[in-house]
């Protein structure tokens, strides 16, 4: 690891997960601890939330904003935030020359099934000839929206392909 300012020890404690321990340095961004927590928990970047004391971390943030020089061990606590399932509008684009826009509402725990039946009653097209995309992302059968880490005034593009022929 490229130095990067001196070498901190970053215990994380939760309620939910056992003490989590990392090697960072002072010039890390927070988001690189958050990096490390999701890549052992599995809780998504944007549900975590880490405080030193009562003060907030801000993820593009680095970690000497929290710490001095004379810090070697620092402890975090980490909040899960569970985001909410309010409807949030989006926008469904359609391929083509027109580029056809329809507003849709969805929530993150709908099924990527669920919102492709939705995509059907506004363009006829049936889900199993839909490919439909988000962030860049090609939305799979058996996931939730929110796996996606969609949000208010997301969009999706819609492609289809033509079946048996």
């Amino acid at each position: 690891m490229a130095s990067n300012g001196p070498c901190l020890c970053v215990n994380v404690h939760s309620e939910e997960w056992k003490l989590m321990t990392f090697t960072a340095n002072q010039g890390d961004k927070v988001k690189k601890i958050n990096e490390h927590i999701r890549s052992k928990t599995k809780i998504p970047v944007q549900d975590q939330v880490l405080q030193l004391g009562s003060k907030t971390l801000m993820p593009l943030s680095s970690l000497s904003s929290y710490v001095t020089n004379k810090d070697e061990i620092i402890h975090l606590t980490l909040k899960v935030v569970k985001p909410s399932d309010e409807e949030l509008p989006m926008v469904l684009v359609e391929s083509g020359d027109e580029g056809q826009r329809h507003p849709l509402k969805v929530r993150r725990s709908n099924s990527v099934a669920q919102v492709k039946k939705m995509i059907e009653m506004k363009t006829d097209i049936t889900p199993e000839t839909q490919i439909v995309t988000c962030n860049g992302k090609r939305l799979e059968d058996g996931k939730t929206m929110g796996d996606y880490g969609i949000k208010k005034g997301s969009v999706l593009f819609l492609t289809y392909h033509c079946i048996g022929g």
